[in-house]
């Protein structure tokens, strides 16, 4: 038996209550430096530095409280180690001793951190094939979406023009009878009627007209030609349409959103649809940043020589007064899947599609925000020369 426990690689020690060592195989002497003559007359203590005895001693204590086996885990230098624990019995059952053995289990620490990694990686791309999935799918949720409700709206962009029409003919021929003021129809007096009855038709055929626009603005948005040739075009014109879609969030975000747009932008070389995309992803982030009403939200349109490269660049701000953004995460706002918002309200692609396509444009966009006080967003694209 004493062959078999020297010829082991692992340190191996039988120790009294006191932690003396009765016992040791060869791999535990070379390792904590004991002689044979130190074997009954020195302790465990004496061989290994304070901190790390403190460390087995309050160890201990808990076989001595459970009295069952325990392994632990401690650092001595750059390894990692596991120390078990074993109690020894007398015939009686009183706890006599201890049999430790310490095993080092860096590589396979190592091993299972790589593993995890390994697993992140794949639950990291497992993550970005959903998100593509999920934005395909929305993409063919809204063209489908757009189809049904161009149907039923080509119905009232054909109808009423008609009925404005109609009115204008009958309007002439009762003419007689608006004249008379005990005349009340649909709870209306005459003189309501000659008001309102306009206003009502006129403000059909302005709203189907509006559906129109935002239906042919989603087809447009949600399949983009991706043969899409680059066209002149006003930046101005862009963020007017793009704001078609954010209407809503706007509203339910601030009282004080302002446009200042410059009166006659040069036109830039891009892709409109792709330049939406931008001016939408950049403003919903500065809704999402306020953390009340009365915060503001300013969009500015400019053209401007660099006085760098001496060209003319057209450009394009988003400032809000919202919560700003820390250094640290103003470093990874590009990174995919990065964001510090729910999941139901950001998947962490934003601002990483944002800068990939200006950067298609040939632009290019900068970050400024301190915590507390707001951010401002400047996006610049040279402007077509010759104009």
């Amino acid at each position: 038996m004493d062959q078999l426990v020297n010829s082991m690689d692992l340190p191996l020690f039988l120790i009294n209550g006191c932690g003396t060592v009765l016992r040791a195989n060869r791999s535990a002497m070379e390792r904590y430096g004991f002689k044979q003559g130190d074997l009954g007359t020195t302790t465990i203590w004496e061989h290994i530095p304070f901190t790390l005895a403190a460390e087995w001693k309050k160890e201990i204590a808990k076989v001595i409280r459970k009295r069952a086996t325990r392994s632990f885990q401690f650092d001595q230098g750059d390894r990692i180690k596991e120390l078990s624990v074993w109690p020894a019995f007398d015939d009686n059952q009183r706890l006599n001793g201890f049999a430790l053995m310490e095993k080092d289990i860096t590589e396979n620490i190592r091993a299972l951190e790589l593993h995890r990694k390994f697993q992140d990686k794949n639950e990291c791309t497992d993550q970005q094939m959903h998100h593509a999935s999920t934005l395909i799918n929305l993409g063919t949720l809204v063209a489908g979406m757009a189809h049904e409700i161009s149907n039923p709206n080509a119905f009232i962009t054909t109808n009423a023009p008609l009925l404005e029409r109609l009115w204008g003919d009958l309007a002439e021929t009762i003419d007689d009878r608006l004249q008379n003021p005990d005349l009340v129809a649909g709870g209306l007096t005459a003189s309501e009627i000659k008001e309102i009855v306009p206003k009502l038709l006129q403000g059909i055929t302005d709203g189907a007209r509006r559906i129109d626009t935002i239906v042919k603005s989603l087809r447009s948005f949600s399949r983009p030609d991706p043969h899409a040739a680059f066209v002149p075009v006003c930046l101005n014109s862009v963020i007017q349409t793009a704001l078609i879609f954010l209407t809503n969030e706007i509203q339910k975000s601030t009282h004080h959103f302002y446009t200042h747009l410059d009166k006659s932008p040069a036109p830039i070389a891009g892709i409109p649809q792709r330049l939406e995309q931008v001016v939408i992803n950049l403003v919903l982030n500065a809704c999402q940043a306020l953390t009340h009403e009365d915060q503001q939200i300013t969009l500015e349109t400019q053209t401007r020589r660099s006085a760098k490269s001496g060209k003319t660049d057209v450009i394009f701000k988003v400032i809000d007064q919202g919560c700003g953004i820390d250094p640290q995460t103003l470093e990874r706002i590009y990174d995919p899947f990065f964001t510090t918002k729910a999941a139901i309200k950001g998947t962490g692609l934003g601002l990483t599609i944002t800068q990939k396509i200006v950067k298609e444009h040939h632009g290019w966009i900068e970050f400024h925000s301190e915590p507390g006080t707001g951010t401002s967003v400047v996006v610049g694209f040279p402007a077509m020369e010759g104009d």
